[in-house]
């Protein structure tokens, strides 16, 4: 009995011998995508990247390890070879749903940031079909779509996730339609484009470049009138923004020999929007023009009691004062705007990113978000 039990128990020995070596290989792999893991968290991607290299040779098993391999390759500016190691596991036929989904997702983000946008929009298509109740999978598309510039299917795909996620954004939608009405127009379909303006339009009454584009698209077909009407809906609907149209209402009044009508469309928004300087100072600039310097000067010193702040107000004054010729009081005035004016900036900042611009846009390059820039 007793040589029966030694027997047994050498043999257990020397078999978890023989085993000890395999187990430790099968448990080195896991240590270190552990440790790829505690790098990537502390932002240690080099260092990562080796730790996973090292993974994937020694147990080409370990999917985790293969997919942030390849999502390393892409953040540090190699997409094409992160789309190779995730084209390839999806090869591999015992995966699971998760981990298909998952490679899936991230070869959408291979795609998108090597620009292979339609390679990227098949995969985000596969992507939406696998998991249809994934809002996060139907963003990922409407992105791709929006940096294609297919704004007709951009639009289509906010539409659906808005039904979904029961939300409205009417004005982002209106873009859309603007944006593709401009795509319309670049190919020379200006009726086609005027389609989109209106649709733009009916989205959202205050979308601001659909009167400008509306209008200036009749105005390169020579259907002055309509353009005129077009950009004084806009002066009337949004009077914060009617300084975009003033120039173009100004070309065309001109042109009819009706200038004078500006006068009225001056008062007209000063009369909706005070605060707004734009109208006061091309209201005065107008008046100055017309050689009625005392009236331009009781009108700016009548805005300025009511909003003493404006520095553009203070300095339509200091012009004012030397075109009169009173030098001392315009060299008093110009001593205390150099103290309170700092380097000039630009005139529109995204209130999302803080992308700075001299003309405002509508969707911003910097963080691609839609209607974030205000006037400073």
């Amino acid at each position: 009995m007793d040589s029966l039990l030694i027997t047994g128990t050498l043999a257990l020995t020397v078999g978890g011998m023989m085993w000890f070596p395999f187990l430790r290989k099968k448990r080195k792999p896991r240590s270190l995508y552990l440790s790829a893991v505690h790098l990537l968290l502390e932002g240690r991607k080099e260092e990562a990247l080796e730790k996973l290299k090292k993974t994937v040779t020694s147990d080409t098993e370990n999917i985790p390890a293969y997919i942030q391999l390849g999502a390393i390759y892409r953040e540090t500016g190699y997409p094409v070879r992160a789309a190779k190691i995730h084209r390839q596991l999806l090869v591999r036929g015992d995966l699971e749903e998760d981990e298909r989904i998952s490679i899936l997702r991230h070869l959408v983000l291979d795609y998108k940031t090597s620009n292979t946008l339609d390679l990227a929009i098949e995969t985000a298509e596969q992507l939406t079909q696998r998991d249809k109740k994934d809002i996060e999978n139907k963003k990922l598309l409407l992105s791709l779509y929006e940096q294609k510039k297919d704004w007709d299917k951009a639009f289509f795909y906010r539409q659906g996730i808005n039904k979904w996620l029961k939300q409205r954004d009417q004005g982002i939608l209106a873009l859309y339609k603007v944006m593709s009405g401009i795509r319309q127009v670049e190919e020379g379909a200006e009726r086609e484009g005027r389609i989109r303006f209106r649709e733009a339009i009916k989205l959202d009454k205050g979308c601001v470049p659909a009167y400008l584009n509306w209008g200036d698209s009749y105005r390169r077909e020579g259907r002055i009138e309509d353009a005129l009407k077009t950009w004084k809906d806009l002066t009337n609907r949004n009077p914060d923004w009617a300084h975009l149209a003033f120039d173009r209402l100004k070309d065309a009044l001109y042109e009819l020999g009706r200038y004078g009508e500006m006068e009225e469309i001056y008062q007209q928004v000063i009369q909706k929007k005070p605060e707004t300087a734009d109208a006061a100072i091309q209201y005065i600039e107008l008046l100055r023009k017309q050689g009625r310097l005392d009236q331009a000067m009781d009108f700016c010193e009548q805005m300025i009691e009511k909003y003493p702040d404006s520095t553009p107000l203070r300095i339509t004054q200091f012009q004012l004062l030397r075109k009169k010729g009173d030098s001392k009081e315009a060299l008093d005035l110009g001593e205390k705007l150099l103290s309170r004016i700092s380097t000039p900036g630009n005139l529109y900042d995204c209130s999302h990113c803080g992308y700075e611009t001299s003309d405002p846009l509508w969707h911003c390059p910097g963080c691609h978000q839609w209607d974030t820039f205000l006037k400073n």
